[in-house]
């Protein structure tokens, strides 16, 4: 018995885009100048950049879904800090983008205009099934800096989506043999458009914690698993 939402895929060749290419040298780059040249202690004042390397605990999971126990994700953002007077306390608005993983046994399925996850069946080998949700995010946090670059930072985040996406490596389910594929699939219904919640970072310098507990659920309520991360990792802040 083959999952039956993924007829319709055709299977593709593992291969990065030159897109993709693109985006990564061009972020290797922009880190590579910010830690080589150096940057005034006024600029350092206005504007935050930094990079969120976490883990993701997923809550109200559904037992059929059996989540691998390691789940990365990433955020990249910018941001313009508002200074309270000569205090060390800012209002910092930005812009940046949010990017989640889940890896389970299951492939999303879509019925009775509800989206919920179905196991893939016994007996067939598989290497990946990953569902990855990218946003545009909208932080907004109130920061405090020392002149000894000890941080702290709590805040409010917005999110919209810009794409939900799973993707398949491993036997041909759909034809039913064991050729090595991989199935994309592009557009999931019923993801929420939008998600929010709070974030916290504590740390010294260039390196902090990081931690967010979103408030919002994956899928609209009533037609999808009502599941949302929790994220623990670091946030590496060059300047």
């Amino acid at each position: 018995m083959y999952i039956e939402n993924m007829l319709s895929l055709q299977p593709i060749f593992e291969k990065q885009t030159i897109m993709k290419k693109i985006v990564l040298f061009l972020l290797a780059f922009a880190a590579l100048q910010s830690f080589s040249q150096p940057i005034s202690e006024e600029t350092k004042r206005k504007f935050q950049f930094g990079t969120d390397v976490f883990i993701d605990s997923w809550q109200n999971v559904p037992h059929e879904l059996e989540l691998k126990s390691v789940n990365p994700g990433v955020n990249i953002a910018g941001s313009y800090n508002y200074i309270f007077g000569k205090s060390n306390v800012s209002f910092s608005p930005g812009l940046g983008l949010g990017i989640h993983n889940f890896y389970s046994s299951s492939l999303t399925h879509t019925e009775n205009d509800s989206t919920y996850f179905q196991k893939i069946p016994d007996g067939i080998s598989y290497k990946k099934a990953k569902f990855t949700a990218t946003y545009l995010d909208i932080p907004l946090e109130f920061r405090f800096k020392s002149k000894a670059e000890f941080r702290f930072a709590v805040g409010f985040k917005f999110g919209f989506l810009i794409k939900a996406q799973t993707k398949y490596k491993g036997d041909d389910y759909v034809i039913g043999n064991t050729d090595l594929v991989i199935y994309k699939k592009g557009r999931i219904p019923h993801v929420e458009n939008t998600r929010y919640g709070f974030t916290a970072k504590i740390g010294y310098k260039w390196l902090n914690l990081f931690g967010y507990y979103q408030l919002s659920s994956l899928f609209t309520p009533g037609k999808g698993p009502e599941m949302y991360p929790v994220s623990f990792g670091v946030s590496i802040i060059p300047f």
